[in-house]
């Protein structure tokens, strides 16, 4: 009885190619086993396992393009809202703990979006410094100036704070002195409310009506020549041309859908 030879093992691009023949080809297991000389059950067996192998590449493709179309919607949809904050000049400090940007600024480590943004936010630093000395000086033209002294609560004989540095750092924002209207409101016995636009700025006696609404006015009048004023608009106009390149770098993105480059949070 002649001894059996052992067929070494069958390689997987072996039995790739006996399922491209069963299936394309139209060669049966036992053609295949006749021609390549290997046992019949053998190359049935193979040809099985061959087809599992695809359909779970298939599979792991299926859920990797998957993934990759949510990482990139996740990206995109993360700078769409950036895109809004930016339109709307607000700081985007929370979102840079958000690992969303981790994940843009690893895929885009040397886009100019992140030293615009930088630039953005030191802007608004300083627009709040600018308003904050506006304010102080708000104060103390009132100190200086008028006998009313600021009320210790809303609805108090006084000006309010509130009010009035709402209408002092609108006038620091236009471009030519506002031609606001008086409003005067009776609060409460001899007392008068003074509005001057939107903005509720003293509770006065009757008597003093006058005498307050020509200091506010005057006060609004003067700020176009504080150099708050001069300060604002240099930077706003910055500001203006900052957030114009951030959005046009944010609409880039947003358009091409998909973000090149890779970061620790890509499907492997």
């Amino acid at each position: 009885m002649a001894k059996r030879i052992k067929k070494p093992l069958v390689k997987p691009e072996t039995r790739r190619q006996w399922l491209k023949r069963f299936e394309e080809d139209g060669e049966s297991p036992p053609q295949i086993a006749k021609t390549d000389h290997y046992d019949v059950r053998t190359v049935r067996k193979q040809i099985e396992m061959a087809r599992q192998e695809r359909e779970a590449r298939e599979a792991r493709s299926v859920v990797l393009r998957q993934a990759l179309e949510k990482h990139y919607g996740d990206l995109v949809s993360f700078v769409q809202g950036l895109d809004a904050d930016i339109v709307r000049a607000s700081r985007p400090m929370g979102a840079r703990s958000d690992r969303l940007w981790i994940a843009l600024h690893e895929h885009l480590p040397r886009s100019p979006l992140w030293k615009l943004i930088d630039r953005m936010e030191r802007l608004n630093d300083e627009l709040t410094s600018i308003d904050k000395r506006a304010e102080e000086r708000m104060h103390s033209e009132v100190q200086n100036r008028s006998s009313l002294a600021f009320s210790s609560k809303p609805g108090d004989a006084g000006f309010n704070a509130d009010g009035l540095r709402g209408a002092v750092l609108y006038h620091l924002s236009l471009e030519a002195p506002w031609q606001g209207k008086f409003e005067v409101t009776s609060v409460k016995e001899q007392m008068a409310e003074i509005r001057y636009g939107s903005w509720a700025c003293a509770v006065v006696p009757n008597k003093q009506v006058e005498d307050i609404q020509k200091f506010i006015a005057g006060l609004m009048d003067e700020i176009s020549r504080w150099p708050e004023h001069e300060d604002r608009k240099r930077v706003l106009a910055d500001r203006r041309r900052v957030t114009e390149a951030i959005g046009e770098e944010l609409a880039t993105i947003i358009l091409r859908r998909i973000v090149p480059g890779r970061c620790k949070y890509c499907p492997v």
